[in-house]
């Protein structure tokens, strides 16, 4: 019987595993996975943004060579996307977002200079081989050796998020 094969975005082949990291407080010196020290590797990522926005953004990754991870830090990437949409496209802002993959840095590069499509895009695109739901950690403090420590709640994102809707009344003038 034939292996069933793994559909992909990209054109090349998958590459890196990926994780978000939604706590702005944490650097992630140590790779979450296997503990060594982390290293930085700047990549393109290329993430899609409702409903119909796609970015290459050039971050710099925690990465664990070891277990070929890349870690982005959430509350980094959306200052960058809001920074980003605030002029162009503000009611963006706030909508669902997904990083999906890596570019190549030349064809990253190209596309700085002379903007094109996306189907010219996706020849040069590695999906990730592993993508881990965002990082949790416990609660710090101390526990009894049979308590288990509940798992920290991530903050809410304080740019990326809908500008409140101005109500009617607030628009209209009434005369009393």
């Amino acid at each position: 019987m034939a292996a069933k094969k793994k559909k992909q975005f990209g054109g090349l082949p998958p590459r890196y595993s990926f994780m978000l990291n939604p706590y702005p407080d944490s650097r992630i010196p140590r790779c979450p996975l296997c503990e060594q020290k982390s290293r930085q590797r700047k990549v393109p990522l290329l993430m899609c943004i409702d409903p119909h926005y796609m970015i290459a953004l050039g971050y710099t990754c925690r990465y664990c060579p070891g277990c070929d991870l890349l870690i982005a830090h959430k509350t980094e990437i959306e200052h960058l996307l809001t920074a980003l949409f605030q002029q162009s496209a503000p009611d963006v802002i706030g909508n669902d977002y997904l990083v999906f993959g890596t570019v190549e840095k030349r064809a990253w590069r190209e596309g700085m200079t002379k903007p094109g499509f996306v189907n010219e895009m996706l020849p040069h695109v590695s999906d990730f081989k592993m993508y881990y739901r965002d990082l949790r950690r416990t609660c710090r403090g101390y526990y009894r050796v049979d308590q288990e420590p509940p798992i920290e709640e991530p903050p809410a994102s304080q740019e990326w998020t809908k500008a409140p809707a101005v109500a009617d009344s607030a628009r209209t003038p009434t005369l009393h």
